[in-house]
């Protein structure tokens, strides 16, 4: 079968990009207009952070649209999503796939098999521990993948993972 990939929103991404630098703009505009310490503090403030921010975001937009990388990728035997750093998720190690909602928020939850569940509970770090277990008691999935922001949605996703988790 082909390798599918799936990326962010485009329009989300680009209205997060702008509402950056619109920030970044306000924060020139209150420097410009400042009156006392707060209005330069809160000035200076609104344009590092928001401004880091849109780099970050550009950044980001730029490295998954022109060289290709998108967030998420499914193959015959695996997922491979990228956040912070890349993650493979191979679909002989899955019990199944579903679509959780915690607050506004859809995730793709990781339902392992209960012996990989408990090796990957081993291996992880004291970090890795904590977030596992964080998320086992959110979402009852050790790990989930966030869907609110990408270009197909949540249902459809869910559906086509539990699918080629059946081919394999």
């Amino acid at each position: 079968m082909e390798e599918i990939k799936i990326y962010h929103s485009l329009w989300r991404a680009l209205l997060l990009i702008l509402a950056c630098i619109l920030f970044v703009l306000a924060g020139i505009f209150i420097l410009h207009m400042h009156r006392n310490m707060f209005h330069l503090v809160a000035g200076w403030v609104s344009i590092l952070f928001f401004g880091f921010c849109g780099i970050a975001f550009l950044f980001s937009f730029l490295k998954e649209r022109l060289f290709d990388q998108p967030h998420l990728t499914i193959t015959d035997e695996e997922l491979i999503y990228r956040r912070v750093k890349t993650s493979h998720v191979r679909f002989a190690d899955v019990a199944s796939f579903e679509v959780r909602k915690l607050g506004d928020n859809k995730f793709i939850a990781i339902n392992y098999k209960p012996n990989v569940e408990q090796q990957k509970m081993q291996d992880a770090s004291i970090f890795g521990y904590l977030l596992r277990s964080m998320n086992k008691r959110l979402i009852n999935a050790q790990e989930s993948i966030s869907v609110s922001d990408i270009s197909m949605k949540a249902n459809e996703l869910c559906h086509l993972l539990n699918e080629r988790l059946k081919r394999t």
